[in-house]
Parts: C-alpha cells; sequence; structure tokens
C-alpha cells in the first residue's frame, strides 16, 4: 500500500535520499526508506521479541536505548518500524512516524566537529527541515552489519528523471496506520 497524498519531488541536482522521519523522544531520527519494509501498530508487533509481516520475522532491538535516546512510551502513536535488507532483519519501536521525505543529497549535512566518538558510527549525518532537525541513522549499524564507506549514495534516488505527476513507488508501507501520514520535500523545486 502506498501513501497518500505523495508528492514528485524535482530536485535540482537530481540526487536525494528518501528518508523515514519518526520521532524517538524528543528527537528526529531519519531512516533510508529503502529498507523499511513496513510499519505495524504495538498490538501487531508479537509479545515473543519478534514481528511478523507477510511471513518475514523481524527481531525486536531496543534503538532508542542503542541511540541512548528517552524514549515516550507507548502511545496511541507509537509504531513499531520493520527494518531489513536481503541480510538481516530488525524492528524497533517509535514514539511517532512523522512521515516520508526526499532530501537532496548536497542538503545533507555531515555531524559537527564535536560529535567524536561512537556517534560517529550510528550517524551518518543531519539535515534541517523547516520544523525540525533530523539525525540520520546509520543503516548499517541499526541492522548490527558491517559498516561501508558513503553510506547514503547507496539509497540515492534519481528523481529528476520523473516525469511530472509520476512517483517512486518502491516503498510499499502493508499498515493501513499511515494512510494519512504525510509525505514531504526538503531541497529545491520547480
Amino acid at each position: 500500500m502506498g501513501l497518500r497524498g505523495h508528492k514528485t519531488a524535482v530536485v535540482s541536482s537530481g540526487l536525494a535520499v528518501r528518508f523515514l522521519v519518526a520521532l524517538m523522544g524528543s528527537t528526529h531520527v531519519a531512516f533510508p526508506s529503502r529498507w523499511v519494509r513496513g510499519i505495524v501498530i504495538p498490538a501487531e508487533g508479537g509479545q515473543d521479541g519478534h514481528a511478523t509481516c507477510a511471513n518475514a520475522s523481524y527481531e525486536r532491538t531496543d534503538l532508542a536505548r542503542r541511540l541512548t535516546i528517552q524514549a515516550k512510551g507507548v502511545t496511541s502513536e507509537t509504531r513499531i518500524v520493520l527494518y531489513a535488507n536481503e541480510q538481516r532483519s530488525r524492528s524497533f519501536v517509535v514514539d511517532k512516524v512523522v512521515g516520508l521525505i526526499d532530501v537532496e543529497r548536497a542538503l545533507i549535512q555531515p555531524l559537527p566537529a564535536q560529535f567524536r566518538g561512537g556517534e560517529r558510527e550510528r550517524l551518518l549525518g543531519l539535515f534541517v527541515e523547516s520544523s525540525y532537525i533530523a539525525l540520520i541513522a546509520n543503516p548499517f549499524w541499526v541492522l548490527e552489519l558491517p559498516s561501508q564507506n558513503n553510506v547514503l549514495d547507496v539509497f540515492a534516488l534519481q528523481v529528476s528523471e520523473r516525469r511530472p505527476g509520476e512517483f517512486d513507488s518502491r516503498l510499499r508501507l502493508p499498515s493501513s496506520v499511515l494512510e494519512a501520514t504525510p509525505v514531504m520535500s526538503a531541497g529545491a523545486t520547480k
């Protein structure tokens, strides 16, 4: 199932990265959306530490704790993100799903110099949206895989090749929970 209200982003450089932005505590965290396999409500998450969707099992990880973020606890907006690639899968709780956003590659900033420790392994950088700053989680770290160089280039989309009215349908979220989730675009538009 796609998301309602998806708009085609026309990006000046032609390269963008699509992120799923979520709130964890008071922190906006962005995940490259190509590895998002679904979003479910906590009741669909399973009690045994595994979430199951479309005959695939996702081991639960406490990503907020791993990122040293104080989560708010379960509310009506709490969701479980199912995240996977061909090698590994995980599920993790977020306090709220903000939506999908296409961010022009040139607008993604590296972490400031004061970040010198383990956060450089966990976070790839950040981007500024009109109402928040989002930290970009390293998807390889999230899935506990060996990291790679130029990680965001692996997730870059060639959005300038789309025709008006055409949208990228690679991200299909099976949960009806996201029907009203907005899709945003950051970067230069024409």
